[in-house]
Order: structure tokens, then C-alpha cells, then sequence
């Protein structure tokens, strides 16, 4: 089967040991929006974690961040990050990574999370990751790679692709395997949003530091929205239908950010994966501001359909009708209920592991933007295979960054 089977989130290993009742300590490693909000997931998640090293590449983001934790009226009290605890610079991970933490929290733009999973991994931590797990095939390789080293030390690698731990896509994936709607035939799943910040460049910036200030816009940072953003709807796809497919054909482009504040990346892909098996899934996705909004998911099957809207709310047809609860159209609870996991199974002496999909739902998203930016169709193989490696072999702030162009169909290759 293409891909192997999707690996559980839960496997057998031995886990180094964490007091029942004692302190956890954590790291963050990327101090934006999303490594505030994990922390504050995990301090939410044990009364016993405690946040005691932090690490950013620039020292304002730090310390705002720093700033935020402390004053959670809730938190605050464990928020206990000393100042010879906090680290700036591109190596800063480093720093963090040799105190005696417990558990650190990968938050920094995605391509640097190869390379700071194994250095964490190496190093002895559990680990929660934000997604996507690289930008390129040759970080693939590294994760899963250090997802093999993570089960072989018994160390936790928890994804932040919280579909899995969100409760309604749980029981909808759960009545889908089990036959609700009989084979499945084909799939389809749409995500239209609008656009994201931009800043624009100070004079006194190197192009790393104005990259970095901008990371979404360069696909050796993000992967592309696709990747960045896209790769929630993607793993929960996959995660669905049962396995992952055997090519792609996809096309994309740039009409509304197109001037050079925007970098390379594009704004609108659509793309049609087909599988082992003969169905296909059919995925749309862009970020135009000032377009129609959508968000759904369908799946087709012999004896009945599943529709999903937005997040958590969705509705199977056929003889095994089944709508999901009383919670249809709220929020989604998936960002605290991964962390409520990774700690509950961390006291007990459970195990999770979830760097298997973590890589194969990224490489999932990599060959439809691959596939897009060549004009050409990518298989599993090809993808996983590829020599591609976005990133630079060593940074610094007046690193000269390659000046990639936006892709053109036809003419860009992918080896």
C-alpha cells in the first residue's frame, strides 16, 4: 500500500520517567502567536507544568511574549523563566535544549522544524511540535527519521494537527471506518480564506531578517500556505479515506498578491489526489482577500455521504445517519485536547508518538505544491524520493539567501 498504513497516534515504548505529581518542566523554542498559544495549552493541561526557558531569534518577540504569560491571570504564577533562561539568536534552540527541561515546544516558522526536532530528539526531550513537520522532502526524511529515534528512547512527539485530537472528527472518522457510508469513491474538501499580514521592509534589514518578519510569503520558511495552513485539512483527509495517495495533479498561481512585498509563495491551489484503491479527493484551497469565505469537507461512499462544515460540525447520510453534537458550528477544542493527552499519558506512563503522519500529511501537501509549481503530476514515491532541500546549510543574519522566483508551470522542475 502507497504510503504504508497510517500510523496510530499511540504506540508501545518505554518512556523516560516524569514524576506522577511532580513539576514539568517546559521550553518554547519560536515565541509568536502559536508558541504563546501552546504554552498556554500546556499550562492549562497539568497544574504541574511550569515554563522555565524560552528561545526566539529576535528578543522583542520574546519578551512580548514573556510579557503575555506572565500576566494570564490564570498562569502567570507558572510562568518562571529567569533571565539566564531566556535566548535570542538563530542558535538560541540550542540553549534551551541544554537545560533541564522536561518537554520543549517547537513554534518557529516550519522550516526550521526538522532540524530542531532532531536536535531535540537527540537531546533527550519530548517534544510538541506545531505543523507542518518541514517545507521540503529532504526535512521529510529527517522527521520521520527522528520519529523512529523518538519511539526507539520511548520520547513523545505530539503534532499540532489537532483534527486528531478534536472529539467530533474522532467519532466522524471512527463511524466513517467502520463502514457508515460504505466504500468511499471520492472526496472533496475546500478551504477559502482571506489574506495575512505583511510587513513591509526596514532599511536596516539583511534578508534573513526581513524574511523571517515575513515567513509566510517564502516557501523555504513556510512551505507555502499550503503546506503552512492547508496541511490541517490535508491530514484530516488522509486521516479519513484510510491511507495516502499514489500521485497528485495540481495547479495554482498568484492573482491578488502579486508585487514583491509577498515573496514567492502563491494564493490560490487546487488539487486532485487519486489513491491505491481508485477514488480520489479532489482539494481547494486559497487566501484572497476580499473573496467568498468556505470551509467544507464531502465524502462519497457506496451507501451514503459524510459533509463536514468548518471544523467540528458534520453530518453522515445513508442507512447509519449520524449528526455530530451539541456543539455544531462552535470552535474546536483540538488545540487544548493534544495537550490535555500529551500530559495525561506523560504522568501515566503511556506513549505518544505522532511523527509518522506528522511527515507523510506535510508530504501529502508537498507533492500538490510541487505538482502546481512544475505544471506536472507527482507520485508518493517521487516526492519522497526528491533531492529537494529549500534550506540554506547554515544561517545567520547576513546569510544571502538564494533569490528564488515564483514558480512557473512549465518551466520550474522538481528533482
Amino acid at each position: 500500500m502507497v504510503g504504508a498504513s497510517l500510523a496510530s497516534a499511540t504506540s508501545t515504548a518505554q518512556t523516560p520517567h516524569v514524576s506522577v505529581d511532580g513539576d514539568i518542566r517546559i521550553g518554547l523554542i519560536g515565541c509568536g502567536g502559536r508558541g504563546t498559544g501552546a504554552t498556554l495549552n500546556a499550562l492549562k493541561a497539568d497544574p504541574g507544568v511550569r515554563l522555565v526557558a524560552m528561545a526566539d531569534a529576535v528578543e522583542d518577540r520574546l519578551n512580548g511574549c514573556l510579557e503575555t504569560l506572565q500576566r494570564h491571570k490564570d498562569f502567570g504564577s507558572r510562568v518562571d523563566v529567569s533571565d539566564e533562561m531566556r535566548f535570542t539568536g538563530l542558535d538560541a534552540y540550542k540553549n534551551v535544549l541544554a537545560t533541564d527541561i522536561d518537554v520543549v515546544l517547537l513554534a518557529t516558522p516550519p522550516g526550521f522544524r526538522p532540524l530542531h526536532l532532531r536536535a531535540a530528539i537527540d537531546a533527550g526531550k519530548h517534544v510538541f511540535a506545531e505543523k507542518p513537520a518541514a517545507v521540503d522532502p529532504a526535512g521529510i526524511r529527517s522527521v520521520l527519521a527522528s520519529a523512529v529515534k523518538a519511539k526507539e528512547k520511548g520520547l513523545f512527539i505530539v503534532a499540532g494537527l489537532q483534527a486528531r485530537y478534536e472529539p467530533e472528527t474522532i467519532e466522524m472518522t471512527k463511524r466513517v471506518h467502520d463502514g457508515a457510508i460504505g466504500e468511499i469513491l471520492n472526496a472533496r474538501m475546500s478551504r477559502y480564506t482571506g489574506g495575512l499580514w505583511v510587513k513591509p521592509r526596514k532599511p536596516e534589514q539583511t534578508d534573513v531578517q526581513h524574511q523571517l518578519s515575513n515567513w509566510h510569503y517564502y516557501t523555504w520558511l513556510s512551505g507555502d500556505f499550503l503546506i503552512e495552513q492547508f496541511v490541517h485539512e490535508i491530514d484530516r483527509m488522509a486521516w479519513v479515506m484510510g491511507d495516502y495517495p499514489v500521485s497528485c495533479l495540481a495547479t495554482g498561481g498568484r492573482q491578488s498578491r502579486t508585487s514583491e512585498m509577498y515573496g514567492h509563495t502563491y494564493d490560490h491551489f487546487a488539487a486532485l489526489y487519486k489513491f491505491a484503491n481508485g477514488s480520489e479527493l479532489y482539494a481547494t484551497s486559497r487566501q484572497q482577500q476580499g473573496c467568498a469565505s468556505a470551509f467544507e469537507m464531502r465524502l462519497a461512499g457506496t451507501k451514503g455521504t459524510c459533509i463536514g462544515e468548518g471544523k467540528v460540525k458534520y453530518d453522515i447520510t445513508g442507512p447509519s445517519a449520524w449528526q455530530s453534537g451539541q456543539r455544531n458550528g462552535k470552535k474546536q477544542v483540538g488545540h487544548q485536547t493534544e495537550h490535555d493527552a500529551f500530559y495525561q499519558e506523560l504522568r501515566s506512563g503511556g506513549y505518544l508518538n505522532n511523527g509518522e503522519y506528522f511527515a507523510k500529511s506535510t508530504l501529502m501537501a508537498i507533492m500538490a505544491r510541487e505538482s502546481a509549481y512544475t505544471g506536472q503530476e507527482i507520485t508518493w514515491q517521487q516526492a519522497l524520493d526528491s533531492k529537494q532541500d529549500l534550506m540554506p546549510d547554515e544561517i545567520a543574519w547576513d546569510t544571502a539567501v538564494p533569490q528564488w522566483q515564483v514558480a512557473i508551470p512549465g518551466k520550474t522542475t522538481f528533482t
